[in-house]
């Protein structure tokens, strides 16, 4: 399962509004479509990255993030390596994890100052920390039985030449299709038209996606009675502690 860092891109992206007003839902053919406003990308350490930025070219800030990353696996080895063959200190050991840990945040948030490069940087005229996001960002979901898709829609404005770069993308939002829930949890459930419980069923896998720490479900029901269709969403807080060595 996909695991995403404190550090990591997807916290950039943090869709924090649930649906809003004018989010709205198509059905075509079992498929349905869901399309709403999100906010503004946000960016963690804006000034370092201009900073950084400013200093360096794109491909030097991708080699400094690989040695950071090669750092830290070598920290980690030589640690295991030396505790396998020697007796060392407790306090070796500790120095050696927080070396190891600083070296791969140092590198995510080296990822993060490239993912604002590449967010700033204008296709058109070649110049770097040029552009802004302007509009409202779309987010379209679409869902049908075997499988749910999730892109995020853009606009970039460059102030110095006004190219306006439209970009959509997933933004790593995990997105899958889940597990169905037992029937015996299905009796309770009460049809919202006809008012009869133990009739609904769910005719579909829900949609489950993960935005910062929440996880949201969406499930759809049907009246074997009456026909009458429901959509309905849980969110959930994830322990990204366990969650990761769950994955």
């Amino acid at each position: 399962m996909y695991n995403q860092s404190e550090f990591g891109n997807l916290e950039n992206y943090l869709l924090e509004k649930k649906y809003s007003k004018n989010t709205s839902c198509e059905q075509t053919l079992n498929v349905h479509i869901f399309t709403g406003t999100v906010e503004f990308k946000k960016h963690r350490f804006k000034s370092v990255s201009l900073f950084l930025i400013n200093a360096f070219d794109e491909k030097t800030l991708e080699i400094m993030s690989k040695i950071f990353v090669l750092l830290c696996i070598t920290i980690a080895l030589g640690t295991t390596i030396n505790f396998l063959e020697t007796e060392t200190s407790d306090w070796f050991y500790i120095l050696d994890v927080m070396a190891s840990l600083v070296s791969i945040i140092i590198s995510l948030c080296i990822q993060n100052v490239l993912e604002y490069h590449k967010d700033t940087f204008c296709r058109k005229c070649g110049n770097k920390l040029a552009c802004e996001e302007i509009g409202e960002p779309i987010m379209k979901e679409k869902s049908n039985f075997g499988d749910y898709t999730l892109t995020v829609t853009r606009h970039w404005r460059c102030g110095y030449c006004g190219n306006v770069d439209t970009r959509e993308g997933p933004e790593n939002i995990f997105t899958e299709k889940g597990e169905m829930l037992p029937v015996i949890h299905l009796k309770s459930i009460e049809c919202k038209k006809c008012s009869l419980s133990g009739a609904v069923v769910e005719f579909k896998r829900p949609d489950v996606k993960e935005i910062g720490n929440k996880r949201i479900t969406r499930r759809y029901y049907k009246c074997t009675l009456c026909g009458h269709e429901d959509i309905s969403e849980n969110e959930e807080q994830i322990n990204r502690s366990v969650h990761a060595c769950g994955s």
